[in-house]
């Protein structure tokens, strides 16, 4: 799938360091990781008092941390073999369920 042409100059100008980019990429997928976290949360079997406003929101933002770490490298990793915010999707199911696994064993 070909990059929209929006998508590759934002993703190009938070590679270049560009606050302002990067707020821009946040706000714009926010509502996808929104809808992530609370997906998997339910997948998982989080509910009630557990499932708080408080952990969806630590996910999201450890999501968008995660995605900005060692230089942006998931997003270097982006080939394009799916949209973006299917890609994004993914990720961030995977970092969730990471987190859910690790604070389970804890």
């Amino acid at each position: 799938m070909s990059l929209t042409d929006l998508d590759r100059g934002l993703i190009k100008e938070c590679m270049d360091g560009n606050p302002q980019s990067w707020k821009t990429f946040c706000d714009r997928f926010a509502g996808l990781v929104t809808d992530v976290v609370d997906d998997t949360l339910a997948f998982a079997g989080v509910s009630g008092p557990e499932r708080s406003q408080e952990l969806r929101e630590a996910l999201a933002e450890d999501f968008f941390r995660d995605l900005r770490s060692n230089g942006f490298a998931l997003l270097r990793s982006f080939h394009q073999e799916s949209s973006l915010a299917t890609y994004l999707a993914v990720i961030a199911r995977r970092s969730i369920l990471g987190y859910l696994s690790q604070s389970r064993s804890n």
